[in-house]
């Protein structure tokens, strides 16, 4: 069995010239290279007051080239607007055409930008062909970290690895284009920043991922599950934010219980209706519960159904059979310590990414 953890060791800091108790402004910038299956991804969200809902992510390669060692950078941008409609586009450009910084987030795809700081970001994204937006994003948390690091390593030689550095929850303000029209928004909103170096779908059988906000806490979950060569073994990102001081007040040292309710979906997969965690790290009496509750399936996508031929003998190769999930739901967090009981909740969207087959071992 193949060895599996979160880089959260004083040699794990200096290997990756990282101090885990300051998270500096260029670790927003670019971390990884152009060599074969390496990528990396700058990722926003926003829920909007106006009803609408806003994706975007840049990457410096093509998907579908990552057997390549040059870069091929690419956008996709989703807007649904306040009555459902999606509004999107994916953009390509050369490596010519683009420029990554390495000092911060500073992006620039062809007319499009992201330059930010974690503390500020401002998105341009040209509506070349109808959708786009001028976005400030002004953090209200700080950055998080997992483990101090944002870093698993998967293999016996920490070969591989896999991350998520993110700022939960920012101030959102500006404007979306779509429709021919401009869109003025406000709102809360999200970003993360991950690099890899191995395939996603090698990498986990499934994973759940999301952020709920509530009137106190802001609360980060991303539920790792390895494939079964690591084990099936549970890599949980967890961490709870007050709104007040932006200060993460709980993160989990992965000791966690893991139990849920679930429902068979047009997929054929039994997805969780109801996904319940209960943390308490070893050395502290806190137990903090966390119980996540579908509402609406919001986007299904079938990826082993839906591919050709030649995907799906790629599919089986890997023994695997991909299906993906983003709901609307209800989270719960409820904090006990020294009898006291402390239990806020709030909507939430999030996703189940589901490559893995159904097996038991898993812990769906």
């Amino acid at each position: 069995m193949k060895s599996i953890r979160i880089m959260d060791r004083a040699e794990d800091y200096e290997k990756l010239g990282i101090d885990p108790n300051n998270v500096q402004t260029w670790e927003d910038g670019r971390r990884d290279s152009s060599e074969p299956f390496h990528n990396e991804v700058w990722y926003f969200d926003a829920i909007l007051d106006q009803g609408s809902k806003f994706v975007l992510g840049l990457r410096p390669k093509n998907p579908m080239k990552m057997l390549s060692d040059k870069d091929s950078p690419n956008l996709n941008i989703m807007i649904t607007t306040p009555d459902g409609e999606t509004k999107q586009d994916f953009l390509y450009y050369t490596a010519e055409e683009s420029y990554i910084g390495m000092e911060k987030a500073d992006l620039k795809f062809g007319p499009h930008t992201v330059v930010g700081d974690f503390k500020t970001y401002d998105i341009h994204i040209e509506p070349v062909n109808g959708v786009g937006c001028d976005l400030h994003y002004e953090a209200l948390v700080e950055p998080f970290r997992q483990g101090n690091s944002a870093v698993i390593s998967l293999g016996n030689n920490d070969e591989h690895y896999y991350t998520d550095l993110n700022v939960p929850k920012s101030k959102v303000t500006g404007t979306l284009y779509y429709d021919g029209e401009k869109h003025v928004v406000s709102g809360l909103g999200y970003h993360d920043h991950q690099w890899m170096n191995i395939n996603p779908l090698k990498a986990w059988h499934h994973w759940l991922w999301g952020h709920l906000y509530t009137d106190k806490y802001t609360v980060m979950i991303y539920d790792f599950v390895a494939q079964e060569s690591y084990g099936f073994k549970r890599i949980p990102f967890f961490g709870i934010q007050d709104n007040s001081t932006g200060k993460t007040i709980y993160m989990t040292d992965g000791n966690v219980e893991h139990s849920s309710e679930t429902f068979k979906n047009s997929t054929g997969k039994a997805f969780p209706k109801k996904s319940f965690y209960r943390f308490q790290n070893k050395e502290d009496s806190k137990i903090v519960e966390f119980t996540i509750e579908w509402q609406k399936e919001i986007e299904t996508r079938n990826m082993y159904k839906d591919a050709d031929m030649k995907q799906k003998i790629a599919f089986k190769a890997l023994n695997i059979q991909p299906v993906y999930m983003r709901y609307y739901g209800i989270g719960v967090l409820t904090i006990k310590e020294n009898g006291h009981v402390n239990t806020t909740k709030g909507d939430m969207i999030y996703e189940y990414n589901y490559a893995g087959k159904e097996d038991p071992r898993a812990d769906v």
